[in-house]
């Protein structure tokens, strides 16, 4: 638990079904592409469902399943490893981890939620310790909507309206925004012929993106996938109660 699973999740690529609300032109249409992320960034509230797959030429896929709840206040993701074995072989399970942000506080889970000294499956930090911009709180954001999110709203077009709110493109792979977008999700692998699909949904939000991509000598591809869902709408995360964390500081002291 001393050691963040969650920072070697996104780290490891360096080194080796949720339903849709009904999409249509009655919403989507009316916005470009630009105006709906804008809609879908400042949503108080959403659920999303993110895959991000990294396949290795003559080696397993590795991907990251994750499901999280985003509120103006809080964002909660559970992070699952999988490995795809070559050839479209079966998924191999690996390691998971839970983490929260709330408020002033990160709450990193232990990996595959083992409890450690008695019931102990949560280790507390004060953001204000460690920092907004620190590696733990950037990352749960790379594991969230935004960085895709990001990438699709640095298309050229991208405002532009779709008459059945659906658009496809490609971005500039060396956009600034581009890079530092994907390079949060993939532990800084650059992909190249970066291309995208975005649906807009008849309520006016994205409600899915897969962007996908290649390096530069060919040996590793990227897709990655978020549905996006229940915009607005209640989302109850479950704070840790006391006796099932343990404060960063204290941590430190039993060191």
């Amino acid at each position: 638990m001393r050691r963040s699973l969650l920072l070697a999740f996104v780290s490891t690529f360096a080194v080796a079904s949720v339903a849709l609300a009904a999409t249509g032109p009655k919403g989507s249409s009316r916005l470009t592409l630009a105006q709906a992320v804008s809609r879908t960034s400042r949503a108080p509230s959403m659920r999303y469902a993110l895959v991000i797959g990294v396949t290795r030429t003559h080696a397993a896929a590795l991907q990251l399943r994750v499901h999280g709840a985003r509120t103006t206040s809080s964002l909660f993701l559970h992070v699952k490893a999988v490995s795809m074995l070559a050839g479209g072989g079966a998924a191999m399970p690996g390691p998971e981890q839970s983490a929260l942000i709330d408020g002033p506080f990160l709450y990193e889970g232990s990996p595959n939620g083992v409890a450690v000294q008695g019931h102990v499956r949560w280790l507390r930090v004060p953001i204000a310790r460690i920092g907004t911009s620190s590696k733990a709180v950037s990352t749960m954001h790379s594991l969230s909507p935004a960085p895709l999110l990001r990438v699709v709203d640095e298309w050229s077009r991208a405002r532009t309206r779709s008459p059945n709110g659906v658009f496809h493109g490609s971005i500039a792979y060396d956009d600034p925004v581009v890079l530092t977008a994907l390079s949060g999700m993939t532990g800084g692998i650059q992909f190249r012929d970066v291309f995208f699909t975005a649906r807009l949904g008849g309520d006016g939000f994205v409600h899915s993106i897969i962007v996908t991509g290649r390096t530069a000598d060919g040996s590793r591809t990227l897709n990655a996938t978020v549905k996006m869902y229940g915009f607005g709408r209640p989302v109850r995360v479950s704070i840790p109660r006391e006796g099932t964390f343990m404060d960063q500081k204290l941590l430190g002291l039993a060191e």
